[in-house]
């Protein structure tokens, strides 16, 4: 890629993911925004036809750029690799299973181009069916408190989701990338504390629903274990005196998990998120990252 300068740099993860990027690509292509570019970086998505798919989708569109992993990083490191080719002013992260409003660009440079105070931010997301879904909150008594109420204008908060987030690309100067050593899950949480703890950047989000996240190409088998994993270290980092309240919470969490096993009519399920959730407690508390 050539060094031509852009407002706004889209990065898109992906993997695998085809049947989303049928309805992702078109929705960012029909911005009413045009000093942007698209990176879309592939982590080595074992179904070679998705490459087939961007690359006839992109061939029309020049600032729309496809970059292949040589080998499968993960989904933050696929991340960070994005935010270290981006040539834009701002930086947005967005998760391949989303879908964008025809003015999803233009709001959040608006917003941002008007208060030099604001380094990460996010509109409201909703699910499919039009509900708010996590789109940032606050991070109270060792827990992540999520917005969900409707709002007007823009609201300062503890953190937003990476979902499909704006960030000023001064700020990965000043704190760094997102933290690869937590792999998946609760990374843009991290990011967020990170900046408010070391620089006067605020974290904001705006009343405005400009993406649906469909949910799908991001969950993974071992959600639990990484979330409870994470949720720990970022404890430790940032707020250690409610581990002990944390800890009695995931006890009540693990149980509950008979209940919800026999409503599935699967044992298997008991066992499996009693182990990703054990583990992943005990791993944090350890300082056990990675993958």
């Amino acid at each position: 890629m050539d060094k031509i300068r852009f407002k706004v740099s889209i990065i898109i993860p992906n993997y695998n993911g085809q049947e989303h990027l049928k309805r992702l690509l078109p929705s960012i292509a029909n911005q009413n925004f045009d000093d942007y570019e698209v990176l879309i970086i592939d982590d080595c998505s074992p179904d070679r036809s998705v490459l087939d798919y961007i690359k006839s989708f992109i061939k029309d569109y020049r600032n729309f750029n496809l970059v292949e992993n040589n080998e499968n990083l993960g989904f933050v490191k696929t991340c960070n690799k994005g935010i270290g080719l981006a040539r834009g002013d701002y930086i947005c992260l967005l998760n391949n299973d989303t879908e964008v409003k025809s003015n999803f660009v233009q709001r959040n440079v608006e917003i941002l181009d008007a208060d030099s105070s604001i380094g990460v931010l996010s509109c409201i997301i909703v699910d499919k069916h039009g509900k708010n879904w996590f789109s940032g909150g606050s991070f109270k008594s060792g827990l992540n408190v999520n917005l969900v109420d409707d709002f007007q204008g823009v609201r300062t908060v503890d953190w937003v989701s990476g979902t499909a987030c704006f960030y000023r690309k001064d700020v990965f100067s000043r704190v760094g990338l997102l933290d690869e050593s937590l792999f998946m899950y609760h990374e843009d949480i991290e990011f967020c504390l990170r900046v408010r703890s070391r620089t006067d950047y605020k974290i904001c989000v705006f009343s405005d629903k400009l993406v649906t996240h469909y949910l799908g190409a991001s969950l993974a088998k071992r959600l639990r274990y990484y979330l409870h994993r994470n949720h720990i270290i970022i404890l430790k980092r940032y707020s250690p005196k409610y581990i002990p309240r944390v800890l009695l919470l995931y006890a009540g969490e693990i149980a509950t998990l008979p209940i919800a096993a026999m409503l599935r009519l699967s044992p298997r399920y008991f066992f499996r998120e009693f182990i990703n959730i054990t583990k992943g407690t005990i791993d944090g508390l350890n300082n056990k990252l990675g993958k």
